[in-house]
């Protein structure tokens, strides 16, 4: 490996942060709007949440993968092995993982939001996205409550995938 190509801990922690933030927006947006066009479709609930973030899910480790191999992790002792079919699958199967926890997590802070608050996160999203390009979300309770259980679903698919990339992919 050449000199040239190592990176500091800290150099790659900041450049997976910033790939997170980066796929988390995308992924946001992903969700976000397939959540709206289900639920104008008439679909809400469980299914409208599960597909709603496996597009998200998708969008987001398409792009996680190719900046995760290309950009965070120069550290690699086989930089090779990193775009073979075995990694790829071992990639998007701790992805799924990650995915997994995330429905799970957004599924909770829903009933959560639903039965504490009643709020209901999953449904009228087309409304609230229209108050947000004409910037009249700042009182919603329904955008404010999909956004924070998408920053805690966020931050468990964070946590899970730094460490199994960190220690068992891009090791």
């Amino acid at each position: 490996m050449e000199k040239s190509e190592k990176i500091s801990t800290g150099n790659e922690l900041f450049r997976f942060i910033v790939t997170g933030v980066v796929c988390a927006l995308l992924d946001f947006l992903t969700s976000y709007g397939v959540l709206a066009l289900l639920n104008k479709a008439g679909m809400t609930g469980f299914w409208a949440t599960a597909i709603s973030t496996t597009a998200g899910f998708i969008v987001g480790v398409t792009i996680n993968y190719l900046l995760s191999t290309f950009w965070v992790f120069k550290n690699v002792s086989n930089k090779d092995k990193t775009k073979t079919i075995g990694f790829i699958i071992a990639f998007v199967v701790l992805s799924a993982v990650a995915w997994g926890l995330s429905v799970g997590t957004m599924e909770l802070c829903s009933l959560v939001c639903r039965n504490a608050w009643n709020i209901n996160i999953d449904e009228n999203v087309d409304v609230i996205i229209k108050r947000v390009f004409t910037f009249t979300f700042w009182g919603d309770a329904a955008f404010w409550a999909y956004f924070v259980s998408f920053c805690l679903r966020t931050l468990v698919g964070l946590v899970w995938n730094y460490f199994t990339r960190k220690f068992i992919l891009y090791k």
